[in-house]
């Protein structure tokens, strides 16, 4: 679905923006352009796919990047930070935390995630690791597209890299994964970081837009600061929780079984993302000093 939103900037959307779809804007101007790709085939269907000339990738991860290919005359750009997830395959294990599958799944063999669970037909590849050639940007850099400019804003914590794209004059910011589901944010992989998505939440309620698009939420227009305090009071909820587990001595199987961030898991891979989860609280808990390692991987409140 191609939905106008206001100037010549356009919402392309999936009937439901839930993984492994999200919402990607279009923008009809000098230098037509995207910002993200996993929208999927049926909604891109509307728009005029062989015009685009630049793609802005909001980061790395599958559900927002398995479209490049319906672009093929578009330039692709990234956020610095993340630069070397698409060339390079180690990078991407590590970027994922999937060389530490072994330690925390120990009898589990990693399948790939497109074997676990099923992909729809408009989906036209599978995740995992291929090089995707594009140039970078960096926080605060401008593209002008004709009438519209558009600015990388860096809003690390879902991942290291991960950016929004701001319309000031419009008042519109495309926020990506941070995206106000009621479950709250994910920040699982091992670019994940608890402390730099509190602050990116902050930063965008200093923007304070009067339009936001989420990737997996619908626009909204109303309440932004309010469901933005909601959104990451479930981060600040589960930092509490595992705080006052600590008052014995844990490890991080131990916490996962709290299933704090995946109460209905359904796969492995589900199981490792919540261990992941704790595993990036516990490293924000000890950077403020209010946990230690006591004995290896055995953690406790100071």
């Amino acid at each position: 679905m191609l939905k106008h939103i206001v100037g010549n900037i356009w919402l392309v959307a999936p009937r439901v923006p839930k993984y492994p779809y999200g919402n990607c804007l279009y923008i009809d101007d000098e230098i037509p352009a995207v910002i993200d790709m996993g929208a999927g085939g049926n909604a891109f269907a509307a728009v005029p796919q062989d015009r685009i000339r630049l793609g802005l990738i909001s980061h790395f991860h599958f559900d927002h990047l398995h479209g490049t290919g319906f672009f093929p005359h578009a330039e692709l750009k990234a956020g610095f930070e993340e630069r070397l997830t698409y060339t390079d395959q180690d990078e991407y294990i590590r970027f994922h935390g999937y060389h530490l599958w072994d330690e925390l799944m120990p009898g589990n063999p990693r399948k790939l995630y497109g074997k676990v669970v099923a992909l729809p037909e408009d989906v036209p590849i599978q995740p995992g690791f291929r090089v995707i050639p594009l140039t970078t940007f960096t926080d605060m850099e401008m593209n002008t597209l004709g009438k519209t400019t558009v600015q990388a804003i860096h809003l690390p914590g879902h991942t290291a890299g991960h950016y929004g794209f701001y319309f000031a004059k419009e008042n519109l910011l495309f926020s990506g994964d941070i995206d106000l589901v009621k479950t709250g944010p994910w920040y699982n992989s091992n670019s994940g970081n608890v402390g730099d998505l509190i602050a990116s939440v902050n930063r965008i309620k200093e923007i304070n837009p009067r339009i936001l698009v989420p990737s997996h939420r619908r626009m909204q227009t109303e309440a932004i600061p309010d469901q933005l305090a909601t959104y990451v009071q479930v981060v600040l909820d589960r930092e509490a929780k595992i705080y006052e587990l600590l008052k014995e001595p844990r490890t991080i199987s131990q916490l996962a079984e709290y299933r704090l961030a995946f109460p209905d898991r359904q796969n492995d891979y589900e199981a490792f993302w919540e261990k992941m989860t704790v595993r990036n609280h516990l490293r924000h808990l000890m950077e403020s000093g209010a946990v230690a390692e006591i004995e290896t991987g055995v953690y406790r409140q100071i």
